[in-house]
């Protein structure tokens, strides 16, 4: 159940908020001692700097809000809480053993307003990530973009893509990771990995 739930608001994340896909900006790491297994002078996997959020300008806040609502974010998270939910009934039928029909029931009366109510958190939360990531200029002229026919059909099919992308995803990580393992078992033994 609980794989469920995460991947549910793994999706939720991802077509909320796109701006997590964006790259990291900022200065370098200072060079650290080689890690076993890495050589000197290559540079150290990091963690991505996590943006500031809560110090956007009021001007870059209300350009993201107004972007937002060109992209209709409320109804795509809204969409998306539909498939959550869907996950959710499905984990918990198969668990419970007990109807999907009887456990949507269920999820649609105790669990999923839980969801609905919580998001405009999520909807300032993704305004406020939007604006520690672009200029007010920027996002003003995202807005116009998605006002013109094509950024409506953008928004038509982007809901689609993202979740089918993470699908996708899912399932091609899983499937190189079984057959990666599989081919270089021996040598990751060798090398003092135990698998």
């Amino acid at each position: 159940m609980m794989r469920a739930l995460r991947y549910g608001l793994m999706a939720t994340v991802l077509l909320a908020v796109p701006a997590l896909a964006q790259q990291q900006q900022g200065g370098t790491n200072p060079p650290t001692a080689a890690a076993p297994g890495q050589s000197a002078g290559q540079a150290p996997a990091r963690a991505p700097a996590q943006p500031d959020v809560n110090n956007v300008s009021p001007e870059a806040l209300a350009a993201a809000q107004e972007m937002m609502r060109a992209i209709n974010a409320t109804a795509v998270a809204e969409q998306t809480m539909a498939q959550v939910s869907q996950q959710i009934t499905a984990a918990l039928a198969q668990n419970s053993g007990k109807p999907v029909g009887e456990v949507s029931a269920i999820v649609e009366d105790v669990l999923m307003p839980e969801f609905r109510r919580r998001i405009p958190e999520m909807m300032d939360f993704t305004a406020r990530l939007w604006a520690s990531q672009m200029s007010p200029a920027e996002l003003r002229e995202l807005s116009a973009f998605y006002r013109t026919p094509l950024g409506q059909r953008l928004n038509e099919v982007a809901p689609t893509v993202a979740t089918q992308s993470a699908l996708f995803g899912m399932r091609w990580g899983q499937d190189v990771g079984r057959s990666a393992l599989a081919k270089h078992r021996e040598e990751l033994r060798a090398r003092g990995l135990k698998i």
